[in-house]
């Protein structure tokens, strides 16, 4: 777990919304059959930075939740779901360490979008279980997982992820770092 320093992501909420890496193009089909979606229930998007799986994923649902403790990137997050004329998502500043109290269950998905290594693990899981409504699942969205094969690409250009490690590791050394702390499992969001 890094405990949440405010330099985190400072200036970086624009970037984040536009430049992050897509997720698959599959992940509503997915999500609605394996769960049996049918625009019921509610949706916590846990460390929603910017909204981006918050607003792609709300109209699934009666009400979504976006948490995240950067006000800036929930700024962005309220930005595009207005672009999208997406008026069911509530947005909230605070961390998932603050769960249940800030945002309480039940929600039918709770989603973590390369942001559950950011928490206190055991806590919050444990937290966010209780807040499921029974039949409801709790879903760690990435981009990609060690050992599998790397999906077809949506088309050019191809994320140079080993070649961005590499460069982060010439420049900046080996010791990951996120604000003014260093990250202490070594995750890079």
């Amino acid at each position: 777990m890094v405990r949440y320093d405010p330099s985190f992501y400072a200036g970086a909420a624009i970037h984040y919304r536009y430049g992050r890496p897509a997720y698959s193009p599959q992940l509503e089909a997915v999500l609605a059959e394996e769960l049996g979606l049918d625009g019921s229930g509610r949706l916590l998007d846990a460390g929603c930075g910017p909204g981006v799986l918050t607003v792609r994923l709300a109209n699934m649902f009666e009400g979504a939740v976006g948490l995240d403790p950067d006000p800036a990137m929930l700024a962005e997050g309220r930005q595009a779901a207005r672009e999208r004329d997406i008026a069911n998502i509530t947005w909230i500043q605070a961390v998932a360490e603050d769960l249940p109290a800030v945002a309480p269950g039940p929600y039918r998905l709770v989603t973590f979008g390369q942001s559950f290594y950011w928490t206190d693990e055991v806590r919050v899981a444990e937290a966010v279980y209780d807040m499921v409504e029974p039949g409801g699942a709790l879903v760690l969205v990435g981009h990609h997982a060690e050992g599998r094969a790397v999906p077809p690409s949506p088309g050019p250009p191809r994320i140079p992820h080993d070649e961005i490690e590499e460069l982060v590791r010439k420049y900046l050394g080996p010791t990951r770092r996120a604000g003014h702390l260093v990250a202490c499992n070594g995750g890079a969001g």
